[in-house]
C-alpha cells in the first residue's frame, strides 16, 4: 500500500457475499479510512424513492448504469475531502463504474467468485449465517437461485475487469485466505 500521506481512495465492487466488508476491514487496518457502503444508499432510495426504479437487490441488475451515476456525485464529493474514503458497492458493474473514478485518486478491486459451484457456495454462505444476514431469511431454494445468478455475474464482472485492466480478487475458494493472499502482493 502507498505511504499514508499519498494513499488514494478505494472502490470495492462485486458480488454479494464475496468479501467486499472484510477487504475493507483488511485495508481499514493499513490505512485511515472512512468506509461508506454504498448499498445503504442504494436500499434507501429503493425504499423511501421508488419511482427512481433504484433496485438494491443483491443480483445487479439494470440499476448499475444509475447506481454509477449516482456514485459520480458521491465521489466528486469524496475527491474534495481531505480525508481518505474505502466506497463500496454490491450495484455495479466495472464497465459502469469505471468512467467516474479517476485512477489518479481512487484504486478500483472487483472480487467476486467465478469458479464455484453453487452448492459449495450455498453451503459455505450457510454455515456463516446469522440472523441479520439477508441470507437467512432466503429459503434454501431461493438462496441457490441467487447464488447461480451471483456466480454468472461474478464471470462478467471477471471478464469485464481484464478488459480495464481492473485487479479481480477470485474469492471461489477460501475467502479469508484469499483476502489476506492478496494483500501480501505487490497490488496492495
Amino acid at each position: 500500500m502507498n505511504e499514508s500521506s499519498n494513499y488514494k481512495n478505494v472502490f470495492i465492487g462485486g458480488v454479494a457475499r464475496a468479501g467486499k466488508s472484510t477487504f475493507a476491514k483488511r485495508l481499514r487496518k493499513l490505512n485511515e479510512y472512512n468506509h461508506f457502503p454504498l448499498d445503504y444508499v442504494t436500499s434507501s432510495l429503493k425504499n423511501n424513492f421508488p419511482e427512481c426504479n433504484i433496485s438494491s437487490s443483491v443480483v445487479i441488475g439494470e440499476s448499475s448504469e444509475k447506481i454509477a451515476l449516482l456514485l459520480s456525485t458521491i465521489v466528486k464529493i469524496m475527491d474534495s475531502k481531505d480525508e481518505k474514503f474505502i466506497l463500496d458497492s454490491a450495484h455495479v458493474m466495472p464497465k459502469d463504474v469505471v468512467p467516474y473514478l479517476d485512477r489518479e485518486k481512487w484504486d478500483i478491486y472487483f472480487i467476486g467468485y467465478p469458479n464455484i459451484s453453487k452448492f459449495n457456495k450455498f453451503a459455505t454462505i450457510r454455515k456463516y449465517d446469522d440472523h441479520t444476514d439477508w441470507t437467512s431469511r432466503r429459503s434454501d431454494e431461493e438462496l441457490l437461485s441467487i447464488v447461480e445468478k451471483l456466480i454468472s455475474i461474478s464471470k462478467k464482472i471477471q471478464e469485464q475487469c481484464e478488459e480495464l485492466d481492473i485487479p479481480f480478487i477470485d474469492t471461489s475458494s477460501d475467502m479469508i485466505d484469499v483476502i489476506n493472499e492478496f494483500f501480501e502482493t505487490d497490488v496492495i
